[in-house]
């Protein structure tokens, strides 16, 4: 398995040759690999050769690097591809989410508004209550000092009536 793949390599994988090309990657290049190439070009292309190709010398560079080429610009084709997905996946999300957002601010905004006007009805019912207690309280006093003057009132008259009958009689 390359450093760079998560994927193990097969024998003639050019993109695993051109990753391991100047020695890059020691543990392919080395003797015990034996799936793996068997020795670097030495024409110049520096790709890791296949025992079969250094047997035969049946090795092209110029089409070995085309090879190499083509499956690279695939590979980074493939890759722009799924980058450009992901990004249209995550403008979508955020989308979603800044809408998702924007509804609970709107529900937060509702909700405050409700309560504020559930806090002012209770205010006037309270302010209703008091003016009543208030009220009550003052025609209360008034009926007691109506009552308690019209208490004394009585008593005066009262005590000045029988003085009246006791000194008549004399």
């Amino acid at each position: 398995m390359c450093a760079d793949c998560p994927t193990s390599c097969e024998e003639k994988d050019p993109i695993c040759q051109a990753m391991n090309s100047g020695g890059r990657m020691a543990s392919q290049t080395e003797p015990d690999a034996g799936h793996r190439g068997e020795g670097v070009c030495q024409r110049g292309c520096g790709l890791l050769l296949s025992g079969e190709d250094l047997n035969k010398g049946g090795h092209c560079c110029v089409d070995a690097l085309r090879t190499v080429t083509d499956a690279l610009e695939e590979r980074s084709a493939a890759l722009e591809h799924e980058a450009r997905m992901a990004r249209l996946r995550w403008n979508r999300r955020e989308q979603v989410l800044l809408a998702q957002v924007s509804t609970l601010q709107n529900e937060a905004q509702l909700a405050a508004l409700k309560y504020q006007r559930r806090l002012h009805q209770y205010m006037l019912h309270i302010n209703s209550i008091a003016e009543q207690v208030i009220g009550y309280y003052k025609s209360d006093l008034r009926t007691t000092a109506d009552i308690q003057s019209h208490i004394s009132g009585e008593a005066t008259c009262a005590d000045g009536e029988p003085q009246e009958q006791v000194k008549a009689p004399e």
